[in-house]
């Protein structure tokens, strides 16, 4: 019954949510400044693979030490937007990776195969309750003063990742590179390359979309108000 209900059509609807969801959490990086002696730009990788437990608490804490009041609860506004964003991306994320494994499982010839990757596919929900830990984590270190992390915590965090991201990429790459192989290989009909056209759209369309957002946000003025500049 799975393959009646996953198909490629569901796919390209998935993979276009992923990236409008990508899309609003790019929108709400711009503002992820935070001061540790100088204000500096960081992104969200920073927070998800610090090299020590101080490391991210510097970066939290410095969102309250930005000078500027309305750039100071632009940044906190935005990261815990990203983190809250970040739960209606993940389902639409490893469902994209999750349908694309059981597409992959469906094409394949033998067994082994078809096992392997709907394994894949379903080691999946191991990332997916992995991001659910983290976001919860790092929202409850947003503050002026978070608790710094032990350093056993600190290491179950970053193995956390690896596993996430170990999951996650292993069955991307291996799932396109099948992909790529049925296609050469002919086992799909020429018919089909109508939704790698339609993926291709999307992709285009929300990378257009975020280069007139960025030119848009640089040719906005960039003077500061009386108080904004008196406040600390």
């Amino acid at each position: 019954m799975t393959i009646f209900i996953i198909n490629w059509t569901l796919f390209t609807i998935t993979f276009g949510l992923m990236l409008l969801f990508s899309f609003i959490m790019a929108i709400q990086a711009t503002h992820f400044y935070t001061k540790d002696v100088v204000e500096t730009k960081f992104s969200i990788l920073e927070l998800e693979m610090p090299a020590t437990p101080k490391e991210l608490v510097n970066i939290l804490s410095g969102l309250y030490k930005l000078s500027e009041k309305e750039k100071r609860k632009k940044a906190i506004s935005s990261l815990k937007g990203q983190l809250y964003v970040d739960f209606l991306f993940m389902p639409c994320m490893y469902g994209t990776i999750f349908i694309l494994c059981m597409l992959v499982s469906a094409k394949m010839q033998y067994s082994g195969g078809a096992k392997i990757f709907s394994t894949l596919a379903w080691a999946q929900i191991i990332p997916w309750i992995c991001d659910i830990i983290e976001n919860i984590y790092l929202l409850q270190k947003i503050k002026p003063h978070p608790v710094e992390s032990s350093r056993s915590v600190h290491s179950a965090y970053l193995r956390m990742q690896i596993i996430k991201w170990g999951i996650t990429l292993g069955a991307t790459i291996c799932s396109v590179a099948a992909i790529c192989y049925f296609w050469l290989s002919g086992y799909y009909e020429v018919s089909s390359l109508n939704y790698l056209l339609v993926l291709s759209g999307e992709v285009i369309f929300f990378v257009m979309l975020g280069k007139f957002f960025l030119k848009k946000k640089k040719e906005e003025p960039q003077e500061k108000s009386p108080s904004t500049k008196q406040d600390n």
